[in-house]
């Protein structure tokens, strides 16, 4: 996984936590089109169910948002001149 710890991120610049985000985002959309890909493969019919998949996928797209989130606010207070 691409997660640094807080400390990290403090080393980095702008262009590199952008690349980081940027990477979030297509494993976001990757997630969330693995999310639909199951809710639609699921069959109450026949007994067919992706609970836990499902479950999975949608803890790891919030992980990934709250990601995104983070660095993004980082961009921000580097940009205000709060961190260096």
């Amino acid at each position: 996984m691409n997660q640094k710890p807080e400390e990290e991120l403090k080393s980095i610049s702008i262009p590199e936590i952008e690349v980081e985000i940027e990477n979030f985002k297509k494993e976001l959309e990757t997630c969330r089109q693995l999310t639909k890909k199951l809710l639609a493969s699921e069959n109450p019919s026949e007994g067919i169910y992706f609970a836990k998949e499902i479950f999975e996928s949608q803890q790891n797209k919030l992980r990934l948002e709250a990601e995104i989130d983070i660095r993004q606010r980082k961009i921000n207070r580097m940009r205000l001149g709060m961190e260096g």
